[in-house]
């Protein structure tokens, strides 16, 4: 099959504010990339776009690696991937370029499940039929306040999770604020514990992850641990940028006892290999539509397996990005909760005919369709795509 287009779709839709530790959203976005084939077959990936121009992804795609794919084979996915990695080696290999490699790399397996009449997890080799998720929330917002925090977090326990992951660090401490352009909704340290503490009474028993979003220091994780384990805090997530390799080594001698999740913001196998090296990261969690994609994704997992870890899937995207890691991470045997993100997100909620399944505890069923088993609404979709 001989690839004949390449396209970007550019979503976007608004969304009430939210914020991080430092960022601010007051829209959703993504970047879906649609590839056609001479015997009539398309694939769907996405690039990870959060804060990116979603005009610099589409001229990536347009200029640079299009023309590498186009009318080479669709099947040749791993010859594909690194012609696509070695050609834009000078300028590539990181960010946004290896976001528009994940997302074709994304769209080649689903084309490849597609022809073979077979899920992307099957032809990878399933291990699971079912991937329990977390809730991913806890953002700041205006007005929220704990009790805002404490209604939307009921509201995930009704729902049937039993894990939960927030944000912390949004302080008037945090230094790297002065540098945002909105420093709105910033809390004082003791509320910051208290919002900790209340997640805590509410998810009770359950996995309860704090994400800082690399804002702390190692000094600071290692002061904070024993408050944190206190408050019920079962795993922190990138608590350090993670080039500071010497920070998480220094965690990790310090508190050998506090688990750590990593790393959303690193890409490619190599780098999550040096990780794993120096035993830095207890959890990884690499995002299918930034660290490479499905085929390099797969590849991380079997360094984790390797090295006794476990992996959980970092998903803040459309529904695609989320059937495409719910096909990834059930061809994993290490694959412990994927990320599900529960703040009100139309592009994942609205785009597709069919909606992703789940049981009461909000296990998602992995689609058993072929490619990435969905379909998307493209009727639905069109009031999204960004003229």
């Amino acid at each position: 099959m001989k690839i004949t287009s390449v396209k970007g779709i550019q979503l976007r839709c608004p969304c009430e504010e939210i914020h991080d530790a430092l960022s601010t959203s007051i829209a959703r976005q993504a970047f879906l990339i649609r590839i056609e084939t001479d015997k009539g077959i398309w694939g769907i990936g996405e690039a990870f776009s959060f804060g990116a121009p979603l005009n610099a992804l589409q001229t990536l795609l347009d200029q640079q690696i299009a023309p590498i794919i186009l009318e080479k084979e669709a099947e040749n996915i791993e010859e594909l991937w690194q012609t696509m990695y070695w050609r834009t080696l000078a300028n590539g290999r990181r960010s946004l370029t290896m976001a528009i490699i994940s997302g074709v790399d994304t769209a080649l397996w689903d084309i490849l499940g597609k022809a073979a009449h077979m899920s992307v997890s099957h032809l990878l080799g399933l291990a699971f039929q079912k991937i329990p998720t977390y809730a991913s929330g806890g953002f700041y917002a205006p007005g929220k306040g704990l009790d805002g925090l404490r209604e939307e977090l009921s509201s995930y326990r009704k729902k049937g999770y039993k894990d939960a992951k927030i944000k912390i660090g949004r302080t008037s401490s945090n230094p790297f604020l002065d540098y945002m352009d909105n420093k709105n909704d910033k809390v004082s340290e003791e509320e910051d514990w208290q919002r900790i503490q209340a997640a805590h009474e509410i998810m009770e028993d359950g996995m309860l992850m704090v994400d800082t979003n690399a804002t702390w220091t190692a000094d600071q994780v290692i002061q904070n641990a024993p408050k944190l384990q206190a408050y019920g805090v079962k795993i922190i997530e990138e608590p350090l940028p993670f080039e500071d390799v010497d920070g998480y080594r220094k965690i990790a001698d310090a508190v050998p006892s506090l688990v750590i999740a990593g790393c959303e913001t690193q890409q490619g196998l190599k780098n999550f290999q040096n990780l794993l090296k120096e035993n830095q990261i207890d959890i990884l969690q690499p995002d299918v539509g930034w660290a490479g994609g499905i085929s390099e994704v797969k590849k991380i997992g079997a360094a984790a397996l390797a090295a006794n870890k476990k992996i959980s899937l970092h998903c803040f995207g459309s529904a695609v990005l989320f059937a495409a890691s719910l096909q990834t991470a059930a061809a994993m045997s290490n694959t412990i909760a994927m990320e599900s993100e529960e703040n009100p997100n139309p592009l994942k909620t609205d785009i597709l005919k069919t909606p992703l399944q789940t049981d009461a505890e909000m296990n998602f069923f992995v689609p058993d369709g072929p490619g990435l088993g969905i379909e998307v609404d493209w009727e639905r979709i069109e009031k999204y795509i960004v003229k």
